[in-house]
């Protein structure tokens, strides 16, 4: 099967494709020309991101910027934006935004073993500049922090216990900049060098600083007496961003042991070097897997268990089942099962990681904090109603009580 470059992929997908699939809207009253104005509406008549993208019907010269100033690139940049969106999976962020830039172009991607995988698709990756960032503490920035993390849901005393590990940083590079929640990344084990950040602003607004390290390096958070002592730590919560991590702790605060306990965020796209570099620090503890309900998420707890277990897994979507391949072994699995406890009975792992997902009828822990849960599930039967309510509140029940452990 052949490789593709990055280069060879752009020639045929461009930013305004990515963008209009994601939901952004043509502002027609911004003109149509050299320059078009794209728009996130957020269903309530509010818009939630501007975008304006150069040379529309160029795809392969395609740039783009958003309004607020927060970032600018191309659709490379684009898309490692918004990984979370994608339902595609690989060794680290390169990876997965080759693959989805392969689906929108219709040309297969073949396997490549080189670990230096974006260098070998013909792309430099953009190096984090800290100098770029005026970086300040929340404390200083009280009322904006306050203020966004109470549209998530995230209150003041939750707010507190990971202050540490937040910032209000400002991008320089952009005269019109606007100050955003930065969640600094960092490389588990290593020193505190900062790796990049995650980042979230008022309605709605998400992204990574430029040139962020998503392949090592992750938020890592938790009170200092557990940090310091990474042979202490006895579970390390891993969700799929900072907004989901600190949502979790406050949905479970009773039953969390903070003096033992870490979080980690991955960003929205999990790589294998996030986990294995945050279980090789954390050795005594167990990985838990807080990911969202959705299929993605479920594949994420998934290939954390095998990594943990030192599996690296392939998983590929076929219609309704998942083929999954490990150390030479294949196995099929319905997607309807697709969980961390079926590999564990079909690949007899370790049981090092554990589950603790949201409430069925939520997507995601923030979800869960904001009492906002999915549509209600069309259960044909009176019986499937009583026995999915009763499924509900057993789950409700069982984050009010202490927690004794996890089930897988």
């Amino acid at each position: 099967m052949p490789q593709y470059s990055f280069q060879d992929l752009k020639q045929h997908v461009g930013i305004d494709d990515v963008a209009y699939s994601l939901g952004y809207k043509l502002n027609r009253q911004a003109g149509v020309g050299r320059y078009i104005e794209l728009m996130l509406p957020d269903g309530k008549g509010q818009k939630l991101d501007t975008i304006v993208i150069s040379h529309p019907q160029q795809k392969e010269r395609q740039r783009f910027f958003h309004r607020n100033g927060s970032s600018r690139g191309d659709v490379v940049d684009f898309v490692g934006e918004n990984l979370s969106h994608f339902n595609k999976f690989g060794r680290n962020q390169w990876e997965v935004i080759a693959k989805v830039l392969a689906d929108y172009a219709n040309m297969p991607l073949g396997e490549n073993a080189d670990r230096n995988y974006a260098n070998t698709l013909g792309y430099t990756p953009i190096v984090f500049n800290p100098k770029r960032y005026v970086a300040e503490k929340i404390t200083d920035n009280h009322d904006y922090a306050k203020a966004v993390f109470a549209e998530r849901g995230i209150s003041e005393s939750t707010l507190s216990v990971f202050s540490n590990h937040i910032k209000v940083v400002t991008d320089m590079k952009y005269k019109q900049g606007m100050p955003m929640i930065g969640f600094p990344y960092q490389e588990a084990g290593f020193d505190d060098e900062l790796k990049g950040y995650e980042l979230r602003g008022e309605r709605g607004f998400k992204g990574k600083a430029a040139g962020t390290n998503s392949t090592t390096a992750m938020w890592i958070a938790g009170i200092p007496s557990a940090l310091n002592n990474p042979e202490n730590v006895r579970h390390v919560y891993f969700s799929e961003s900072a907004y989901d991590a600190m949502a979790f702790y406050q949905a479970n605060e009773k039953r969390i042991d903070l003096t033992h306990s870490a979080f980690v965020s991955i960003g929205g796209a999990l790589s294998n070097g996030q986990v294995n570099g945050a279980m090789r620090h954390f050795k005594y503890a167990k990985a838990v897997d807080c990911f969202d309900n959705d299929l993605a998420g479920r594949i994420y707890g998934m290939r954390m268990a095998g990594l943990v277990d030192g599996k690296r897994l392939n998983i590929v979507k076929t219609g309704d089942s998942l083929r999954i391949e490990a150390d030479g072994k294949k196995i099929e699995m319905p997607v309807k099962k697709a969980s961390v406890k079926e590999l564990t009975r079909q690949l007899n792992l370790s049981g090092r990681t554990e589950v603790w997902k949201p409430p069925s009828n939520y997507k995601d822990w923030n979800d869960v904090v904001r009492q906002m849960p999915m549509e209600a599930l069309e259960l044909k039967t009176k019986f499937q109603r009583d026995e999915h309510l009763s499924k509900i509140r057993q789950e409700m029940r069982q984050r009010k009580e202490p927690r004794k452990g996890m089930r897988l």
